[in-house]
C-alpha cells in the first residue's frame, strides 16, 4: 500500500510539474535546462539483500563527463544508446529501429515507444542533441572521430561519415540524454534505471518503461561511494559491495574470498616491426619471427591467463572475427629461418652470409606487465638462434626512440574501438604506425576491408602474408563479485552489467 500511493504521488507531482512547464510535444529551440532526473524515494528498501555497485562520488554521474570506470558503467544503466555491443562486440538495437549503411551515409530510425524517465518520448532531437556532446566527450570522441554530422531527415536520424567504414554502426552506442540537460550533473535518460535519494545514500530504481523490457531481478540497486575508502576488495570481502572491476595489469593482484570473471577487453598487445631494417624488410623474415612466438603461453604465464592470445588485429571474441587456431609452432619455427638462409653457426647463433644477426628491441619500463612480455619475446627469439638486445627505457625516452627508427622491434598497447578501427596502425599519422609502411599491401587490404569492398577473412590473409606487426593478445579485466552472489550470462566491458537482470543473492 506504501508502495502505491508512493507512486501516487509521484505521477501527481509530475502532472503539476508538466503544467508549469514544457510539454512533450514537437521541437522548440527552448535550451531551458530542466532539472536533473534525481528524485527522492519514499519507497522502503526491500528486505532482501540488495546488489550494492561502487561508484564515486568526486566523479561525474554525467556519461559525457566522468572520468572513473566505475561511474562509466553506472552510467550504462541510467542512459540507453542507439545500438548496444553484445558479448561478442556486435551491434544490436535498442533505442534504434534500424540501421542502414549507404556508403558515407548511416540512416537509423527510432523506436517510437522510447520515453525517458520523465515520461517524455524521445525524439530524433534528442539524438541529435547527445551526439554533440558525445563527440566532444572524452569517452567516446575516439569512435565518433570519423562521424562528420548528425542531422534530422523526418523521423530518421542521419549520420555522414567522413571516410567509408563497414562496421560504423558500432559506434553507435553513445548515450542519449533528453534535449537540454546534457550539461546538468544528472541528465535525464531512459535506461534501464533512475536515481533516487534515500537519506544519505543514492539507489538505482529499475525503470518499468524503459526501451529494453525486460524482466528485471534487480528492481532496486544501491551506490556505493568509495572515493575516499581504500582497499576495495576488502569491501566487497565483508559484504559491504557486490562487484567491482579492476584491471589486473594496473594493480598488484589479490587473492580474495570472491568469485572471478573475466572481461574481455579491446586492448590489443603487439610486437612492432620495423619494416624499414635490414632482415625486417622481407614479409618472410616478419612471419617466421611471428611463428616463433609462444602466444598461448604469455597469456597463461605473463597475463595470468587473462588474455586471448590472437593472430589477426581483431578480438578472437568478435562476431566476425574468422574463427582460426592461433599458430605457433616451437619445432617449425627454426625451420622457417633456416629456408630463409638464416643457418645456425657452431655458438647456435643465427647467421646470414656469415654475419650474425642481432635484434634490437625497445620496451616501456612503466608498465611491469608489457616488459614481462617484452623479456619472454626475447627470450623465445634467443631461443631461436638471434641476438637480442633488450633496452629498457622510460616513456618519454621510449617515444623519442622509436621515433628515431633505431630499433628493430617494440611491444605496445592499443585500445581498438568496436568497429576494429586500424587507421592508427595503416595511417601515415596513425599513433602506432612506428616501423609500417602506409602503402604496404596490408594498408591497401585494410581500407578496402574498412569501406567493405573485401571481406574480413580476405584482409585477415594478406595481413598474415604481409605480417606488418604481431598482434599477440587481447587482454581481460576482471570482475571481482560477492561468493554469495549469482550471476548467469555473459559480460562485456562496453556494458558491464548488461546481465545485471539476472543476477540474485543465494
Amino acid at each position: 500500500m506504501k508502495r502505491w500511493l508512493a507512486l501516487l504521488l509521484a505521477a501527481l507531482l509530475l502532472l503539476s510539474l508538466a503544467g508549469c512547464g514544457d510539454q512533450p510535444g514537437p521541437a522548440t529551440d527552448d535550451t531551458t535546462e530542466p532539472e536533473p532526473a534525481l528524485t527522492e524515494s519514499g519507497d522502503a528498501v526491500p528486505a532482501n539483500r540488495i546488489v550494492t555497485l561502487p561508484y564515486s562520488a568526486v566523479d561525474a554521474l554525467n556519461p559525457f563527463q566522468t572520468k572513473s570506470t566505475m561511474n562509466r558503467d553506472i552510467c550504462t544503466l541510467l542512459y540507453d544508446s542507439l545500438v548496444r555491443l553484445d558479448e561478442t562486440f556486435m551491434p544490436v538495437p535498442s533505442v534504434a529501429a534500424d540501421c542502414v549503411l549507404n556508403g558515407l551515409t548511416l540512416t537509423v530510425s527510432l523506436r517510437d515507444d522510447v520515453r525517458f524517465t520523465t515520461g517524455e518520448l524521445l525524439h530524433p532531437r534528442d539524438v541529435v542533441y547527445s551526439f554533440q556532446f558525445a563527440k566532444e566527450s572524452p569517452c567516446y570522441e575516439a569512435r565518433l572521430a570519423n562521424f562528420f554530422s548528425c542531422t534530422i531527415e523526418g523521423d530518421d536520424v542521419v549520420f555522414t561519415l567522413i571516410e567509408p567504414n563497414a562496421q560504423a554502426v558500432s559506434c553507435l552506442d553513445f548515450p542519449i540524454v533528453q534535449f537540454g540537460t546534457g550539461e546538468s550533473d544528472i541528465p535525464i535518460g531512459c535506461g534501464r534505471y533512475r536515481l533516487y535519494h534515500k537519506d544519505a545514500d543514492l539507489y538505482l530504481e529499475a525503470y518499468e518503461q524503459s526501451s529494453t523490457m525486460e524482466e528485471m531481478e534487480q528492481q532496486t540497486l544501491k551506490l556505493l561511494d568509495i572515493s575516499t575508502r581504500e582497499n576495495e576488495l576488502q569491501l566487497l570481502q565483508i559484504g559491504e559491495m557486490s562487484a567491482f572491476y579492476v584491471d589486473p595489469t594496473t594493480r598488484k593482484r589479490e587473492k580474495i574470498f570472491a568469485n572471478e570473471w573475466d572481461v574481455p577487453l579491446l586492448n590489443l598487445v603487439y610486437l612492432g616491426l620495423n619494416s624499414s631494417r635490414d632482415h625486417l624488410n622481407d614479409a618472410a623474415f616478419r612471419r617466421a619471427l611471428a611463428a616463433a612466438i609462444d602466444k598461448p603461453t604469455l597469456c597463461s604465464s605473463v597475463y595470468d591467463a587473462h588474455a586471448l592470445a590472437a593472430d589477426a588485429p581483431f578480438q578472437p571474441l568478435w562476431g566476425e572475427a574468422p574463427q582460426e587456431d592461433v599458430t605457433y609452432d616451437p619445432l617449425a619455427a627454426p625451420g622457417y629461418f633456416d629456408a630463409l638462409g638464416y643457418t645456425l653457426s657452431s655458438s647456435a647463433k643465427r647467421t646470414k652470409n656469415g654475419q650474425g644477426i642481432t635484434l634490437e628491441m625497445v620496451c616501456n619500463s612503466e608498465n611491469t606487465v608489457r616488459l614481462n612480455a617484452a623479456k619472454m619475446i626475447a627470450q623465445q627469439l634467443r631461443d631461436c638462434g638471434f641476438g637480442v638486445n633488450l633496452s629498457v627505457l622510460d616513456y618519454d625516452s621510449y617515444l623519442v626512440r622509436l621515433d628515431s627508427g633505431l630499433w628493430d622491434l617494440y611491444i605496445g598497447e592499443v585500445k581498438l574501438t568496436a568497429d576494429m578501427d586500424l587507421s592508427l596502425f595503416f595511417s601515415a599519422d596513425g599513433k602506432a604506425n612506428y616501423g609500417l609502411d602506409s602503402q604496404s599491401t596490408s594498408a591497401q587490404a585494410y581500407r578496402e576491408w574498412r569501406s567493405g569492398t573485401v571481406d574480413t577473412s580476405t584482409f585477415e590473409q594478406v595481413f598474415l602474408q604481409d605480417q606488418p606487426f604481431v598482434p599477440l593478445c587481447f587482454r581481460s579485466g576482471i570482475l571481482y563479485c560477492a561468493k554469495e552472489l549469482q550471476i548467469e550470462g555473459e559480460i562485456n566491458e562496453n556494458d558491464l552489467y548488461a546481465n545485471l537482470y539476472g543476477w540474485s543473492y543465494q
